[in-house]
């Protein structure tokens, strides 16, 4: 069974945190210094190690994958308690954090050469993520493939060419399932407008989405290509069609990627 550190562990730390418990693959140890209490209370009957600081354990623990997944504005202060355990050469460093580069962390951990990026996205609490990944140029292919693994108990996974693309993941499905629920949330409120309940309102949407996403996973044809199936001439898709054209609709999706993925360049400065 492989050991994982995992240091941080908020939404996304417990998304993954969740997968891996269902694996009953690795050995879990949990570093928070916010949430320790909590997390204890919470997985007292599971098998994990949970610790406020590095302080507080030492038990000679080797670390296959160590896990960084805390706030951007605490990374510093997690690579300080990280650089008090001794690691492996083999161990591999992955972080999470949103816009924080590899070299921060290889500056810290020269000896330490299988280091990775990965944007993964909420989903992974229902073992539907989409992990994107990036590595350090002189990975190994075996613990490329170990890491793959490692990810997809949460979902799917890619590797991507270098960072510049895990910053534009960052704004496409790391940043987008906030946007797919803020679009769930208006048509809601708009059934909710023409006369339905809530909940009737939430099952119709829910639904709606959840078919037409698999119908796009499933059939080997564009989005564009299913809109011109559904919207008949003169039809009712077609008359709310053109209320979309006439907002701009792509124009909006565009700025909304667009700022997203400035965002997440800038935090890589």
């Amino acid at each position: 069974m492989k050991n994982i550190l995992l240091i941080g562990c908020g939404h996304m730390g417990n998304a993954l945190l969740t997968s891996w418990l269902k694996s009953k693959k690795y050995s879990i140890t949990i570093i928070d210094p916010i949430k320790y209490k909590l997390l204890n209370k919470k997985y007292r009957l599971k098998k994990i190690k949970i610790y406020k600081s590095v302080n507080d354990f030492d038990d000679g623990t080797k670390f296959d994958f160590v896990v960084l997944a805390t706030k951007p504005i605490d990374l510093n202060d997690a690579l300080n308690e990280l650089s008090k355990i001794k690691l492996s050469k083999q161990t591999a460093i992955i972080s999470i954090i949103a816009g924080k580069k590899i070299k921060v962390i290889s500056k810290k951990f020269k000896y330490i050469k299988n280091i990775y990026r990965v944007m993964p996205n909420i989903p992974a609490l229902i073992g539907q993520s989409m992990n994107c990944i990036v590595p350090k140029n002189n990975t190994g292919n075996i613990i490329n493939k170990e890491v793959k693994k490692l990810f997809n108990y949460s979902g799917n996974t890619i590797f991507l060419k270098n960072e510049n693309f895990i910053d534009m993941a960052t704004a496409v499905s790391g940043s987008g399932p906030g946007f797919i629920f803020n679009l769930v949330d208006a048509m809601e409120k708009a059934a909710i407008k023409i006369g339905f309940s809530d909940k009737i309102a939430k099952i119709l949407v829910a639904e709606t989405f959840r078919g037409s996403v698999n119908l796009l996973i499933n059939k080997n044809l564009k989005a564009s290509e299913l809109v011109d199936q559904v919207a008949t001439k003169g039809g009712t898709t077609e008359a709310g069609l053109e209320i979309m054209k006439k907002n701009k609709m792509h124009k909006i999706f565009e700025e909304v990627v667009k700022m997203s993925f400035k965002k997440a360049k800038n935090q890589a400065k």
